[in-house]
């Protein structure tokens, strides 16, 4: 597989321009997804993969930041995936530059990605 890096994340305020309401900065997600390394995080994951490759991985931020998402709401593979769908912030979140009522990606690359 090869890596290949996401677009960077909007604003919150950019990020929530096609809703009605705003992302809140206030929001736990926004505020963790703002302190979290992201880029730092996303080198080492790249290390992983070698260069061009086979497909493109999902990127780091996405799946990573399900997996958090996951571990703090205790959802199931299919409940994360879900709940992202649903929900803008955590859309925001995991890296997404718009809010989209479609599934991210499969529940099932969850469980590839923790291999």
């Amino acid at each position: 597989m090869v890596y290949r890096h996401s677009p960077l994340q909007l604003s919150f305020e950019s990020f929530g321009a096609g809703l009605s309401t705003p992302l809140s900065s206030n929001n736990e997600w926004v505020q963790l997804a703002e302190v979290m390394p992201w880029k730092a995080l996303d080198e080492a994951y790249q290390l992983e993969f070698t260069k061009n490759a086979g497909r493109a991985a999902k990127p780091f931020r996405l799946l990573y930041g399900a997996i958090l998402i996951q571990q703090r709401m205790g959802l199931t593979d299919r409940g994360v995936v879900a709940a992202i769908r649903d929900t803008p912030a955590l859309q925001y979140f995991i890296g997404l530059s718009e809010y989209k009522a479609v599934e991210p990606f499969n529940y099932s690359s969850l469980a590839h990605f923790r291999k």
